[in-house]
């Protein structure tokens, strides 16, 4: 038995709140996978780049070396979703990877053509031909 009533200012509250939040929640995605698309994915700081090609299940040729992958590796596709090792084998890429501690590939992300033009840490690329002067002189 309820034996507080309500006020209609509390029911009114209570009918917004649960309206706005779920359409808060859709603009926000909406948003944030808009601006990733735009700039390319967000990578860690130390994440470095190379052509990679798949040889075994914990083998990979980095820039023509062959080096093992950590048994957990993660490998990212162009969607930033996980993809098994496997599906991979004999495929060639230019990735972002990033080192464990003790020197071995952990984490790699198979990058779009955009994404190539980027730093590896996913800032904008300096521009690569001569500088202008802005002003004579």
């Amino acid at each position: 038995m309820n034996r507080c009533p309500k006020s209609a200012r509390t029911l009114f509250f209570i009918a917004a709140c649960a309206c706005l939040v779920p359409a808060g929640m859709l603009f926000s995605s909406e948003t944030l996978a808009q601006n990733q698309t735009q700039r390319g994915r967000v990578f860690p700081q130390k994440t470095q780049r190379g052509t990679m090609q798949f040889l075994a299940l914990q083998e990979v040729s980095l820039d023509g070396a062959t080096e093992p992958l950590t048994p957990g590796a993660r490998v990212h596709n162009e969607l930033n979703m996980l993809v098994l090792t496997s599906s991979l084998i004999g495929q060639t890429y230019t990735v972002n990877y990033l080192r464990d501690p003790m020197g071995v590939i952990r984490e790699v992300w198979l990058l779009t053509p955009f994404e190539t033009t980027l730093q590896p840490d996913g800032s904008l690329a300096p521009a690569t031909g001569p500088t202008e002067k802005l002003y004579g002189g």
